[in-house]
């Protein structure tokens, strides 16, 4: 009876192919796990824009031209690292609270920040409510 030891030349080359493709797997899921953060990063900065710019619209009166019902700013860029990655604007319409007949006529104030990703536009809005 022979004493066999180590491994056969097909055993070696099933086990390399195994390797070879759970490192490729592995490899692959990285790479979509880095886009997804790369996604939600910008998403992020997109919203700190919007919510830094109401934030910046506070601070002017109610009476002033920019807050004034039919406004919409002009286009300005959204920057993130150091890059133009998009832009962002504000407009200022009407609202009305219709369950509420009688209340105090409002104003809506929407930022909008548009960016594109990927070839894939995306954008974030948010809006806020103002007494006139």
């Amino acid at each position: 009876m022979l004493n066999e030891r180590g491994f056969s030349l097909m055993e070696a080359l099933t086990a390399a192919t195994i390797s070879v493709i759970a490192v490729l797997g592995l490899a692959y899921s990285f790479g979509v796990g880095r886009s997804l953060v790369n996604r939600y990063e910008l998403a992020r900065a997109a919203l700190s824009e919007a919510e830094n710019q109401l934030e910046a619209l506070t601070q002017v009166p109610s009476t002033d031209p920019v807050l004034a019902i039919g406004y919409m700013a002009p286009l300005s860029p959204f920057r993130y690292e150091g890059v133009q990655r998009g832009s962002q604007n504000w407009q200022v319409t009407a609202y009305d609270e219709p369950h509420l007949p009688g209340t105090v006529n409002l104003k809506r104030v929407r930022v909008t920040v548009r960016w594109q990703q990927n070839s894939r536009p995306d954008s974030v809005t948010l809006e806020r409510l103002w007494l006139p």
